[in-house]
């Protein structure tokens, strides 16, 4: 799939006030409270720290055959699901990964292992 480019990368958000972040936009901070949340733009790395080999795809993901679906905790301190590029063999915990395919339209994050 190759390297992406940093302007497709997708978002995270964070509360200017307190710090939470989180790959999932909320009005309001779950922490704080308040409302003063804003879009930022991952790095695209981060570790996997869980992951799941998927034999039976459901009919949305059938078109990928057997994959590894993952858990990455990125740099900036949140978590995002993702499938592993190919196969999967060698992803373990704490394994560096970095997004090599993001599609804004289904919102499907590919990984690649560093």
């Amino acid at each position: 799939m190759g390297s992406i480019e940093k302007e497709v990368l997708p978002y995270y958000f964070k509360c200017d006030i307190c710090g939470w972040v989180s790959s999932t936009f909320k009005t309001s901070c779950p922490v704080c409270g308040k409302s003063n949340i804003v879009e930022l733009q991952t790095s695209g790395s981060g570790v996997v720290i869980d992951f799941v080999p998927i034999a039976y795809a459901p009919e949305n993901l059938q078109h990928l055959g057997k994959y590894t679906s993952v858990l990455v905790k990125l740099d900036e301190g949140c978590k995002m699901f993702g499938i592993v590029e190919g196969d999967g063999a060698g992803i373990t915990l704490g394994t560096h990964v970095e997004i090599s395919n993001f599609n804004n339209d289904t919102k499907e994050v590919f990984f690649k292992a560093l």
